[in-house]
């Protein structure tokens, strides 16, 4: 008869020992025993929706109460598959095997532990983030996911977002956020801050003491939002203090105090400024502009000049070419009358001597010259 798996799933999250399992036909069944932190009440840790919570390893050693103890019953000598997401590291103890506790940068994302001759795997999972991850546990087929996350440490640094300028008479706001070592927002911080060179706006929070807001404020979680009233000028400084952890070796150093400066611009006096400089550019430009017209005239009165004495120039050559002109062909005039004339006695004197040639050759007998 063909063999049916008939798988059935079962999910109880308790925090001493949860038990999920489901059932193969022909192997035993995983049982996945579920302890989170140090606390015995009951906990859903199998939706999105609940995780298992456990407190973040602040002090950067990996404690009881840090951790999701996760403990596999499989068969004997098969492995167990361990994946995790998000921030969630996996560690096979809470001690090294020098006997030293493990640290806030021990761990792996995965890890298959062999059962060998027994028929458990134990890992621990721990997180630096509040943000919700997995564990997925896989044996033969048989498949469980756990929620969880961290809940931030003490806080361990204080920044502000401040304005560099404001103008006067304007409201300028100092946004102060608290973390943990590990870069969580932290809430309900009370910080103190004090104000040097304006006063707190009647909008805003006082100066004795501002708290950072949970996740559900319009604030923004681990935030604190002072608002200042910018006065005429000069300059506005905030100082703000709050109670930070002790330092711990191997993590970021805490700072309790931050301060912010921020330059005050008097608008009346940035109009007047303006107003001056746009008088002054105003000047400068009339002034510009009666030169330029003055230059333009002067320069409109030497080109007519300059082309009237061009003008005169060209015209007295021109009449010089006349008159040099009108001379030389009078000499033409004349030297053409005097080569005609020349030409007319010499015809003359030719026709006279042809003549009388031809008289001499009558009377002697010889050719006549034609």
């Amino acid at each position: 008869m063909k063999l049916i798996r008939n798988v059935a799933m079962a999910s109880v999250a308790v925090l001493g020992f949860g038990v999920f399992s489901a059932l193969p036909a022909s192997a035993a069944d995983m049982t996945l025993s579920v302890k989170v932190g140090a606390a015995a009440a009951a906990s859903n840790a199998t939706t999105a929706l609940a995780p298992a919570a456990v407190t973040v390893p602040a002090d950067n050693t990996i404690d009881e109460a840090d951790v999701v103890r996760l403990v596999a019953t499989v068969d004997t000598g098969t492995a167990v598959s361990f994946v995790a997401t998000g921030a969630i590291k996996l560690v096979a103890a809470l001690d090294n095997p020098a006997a030293v506790r493990v640290r806030s940068t021990d761990g792996v994302s995965s890890t298959v532990v062999a059962t060998g001759t027994g028929n458990t795997a134990t890992v621990y999972a721990y997180t630096t983030s509040v943000a919700a991850g997995t564990v997925t546990v896989s044996n033969g087929g048989v498949t469980n996911t756990i929620y969880m996350k961290g809940t931030a440490g003490a806080a361990n640094a204080v920044s502000v977002v401040a304005p560099s300028a404001v103008a006067s008479g304007t409201v300028a706001t100092y946004t102060f956020t608290a973390v943990d070592v590990f870069g969580n927002k932290v809430s309900g911080l009370a910080i103190a801050a004090t104000v040097a060179g304006a006063t707190v706006a009647t909008t805003g929070l006082n100066t004795a003491t501002i708290t950072t807001a949970v996740e559900t404020s319009t604030v923004g979680l681990g935030n604190a939002e002072l608002k200042v009233l910018a006065p005429a000028g000069g300059s506005i400084v905030v100082v703000a203090t709050a109670s930070t952890a002790a330092a711990v070796a191997g993590l970021a150093t805490p700072v309790s105090t931050v301060a912010a400066t921020t330059t005050v611009n008097d608008l009346a006096a940035e109009v007047a400024k303006l107003k001056a400089e746009l008088a002054a550019e105003k000047a400068t430009h009339e002034a510009t502009k009666v030169a330029s017209a003055k230059a333009l005239a002067d320069a409109s009165a030497a080109a007519k000049a300059e082309a009237a004495a061009a003008k005169a120039a060209a015209d007295a050559a021109m009449a010089k070419v006349v008159a040099d002109n009108a001379v030389a062909k009078a000499a033409a005039d004349k030297a053409v009358a005097d080569l005609t004339a020349a030409v007319a006695k010499l015809n003359k004197d030719m026709a006279a001597m042809k003549a009388k040639y031809n008289a001499m050759a009558k009377k002697y007998k010889f050719a006549a010259i034609k």
